[in-house]
């Protein structure tokens, strides 16, 4: 697999080009995360619909605006006492100052394509949203396989 890095509004991304090696990594790595997600907010893995559908979906890395992407609204997990949006918040500042001062790289965001949901990368989007100009983010975007559903 192959990672390039690209620039785009002054911001640094590793990229995946080859739709097949995002799908490879998105079903493989993101798959792990989202899982270890699942199982961290009390819901089994096995009944979660999104990670049923992955396989299904198709990918492709493509430029869009911040304001076309909807953010998925997360909030407080009583049974955990995990507050998203609490640790977002510290998340998004440290990327934020890791961006401004050192020029890290980051990865894109994940967008459903269907309703431009955000499914990865709130703290990428977050810290993006939150700079003073706005900008453009690569992303990979999912597309639904419905002949193979």
């Amino acid at each position: 697999m192959t990672t390039p890095l690209r620039r785009l509004d002054g911001i640094a991304y590793w990229v995946i080009e080859d739709p097949s090696e995002i799908y490879d990594f998105i079903n493989s790595q993101i798959r792990k995360e989202w899982t270890a997600d699942a199982k961290n907010e009390g819901r089994n893995p096995q009944d979660d619909p999104w990670l049923q559908e992955l396989s299904k979906r198709k990918w492709r890395l493509e430029i869009l605006q911040l304001d076309e992407i909807k953010p998925n609204p997360y909030e407080f997990i009583p049974k955990t006492g995990y507050n998203f949006e609490e640790k977002l918040a510290k998340r998004s500042k440290e990327l934020r100052e890791a961006v401004e001062t050192y020029a890290s790289v980051i990865w894109p965001v994940i967008v459903r394509q269907e309703d431009m949901q955000l499914v990865d990368g709130y703290c990428r989007y977050t810290t993006l949203q939150g700079h003073e100009r706005p900008f453009r983010q690569l992303a990979s975007e999912s597309e639904f396989d419905f002949k193979t559903a």
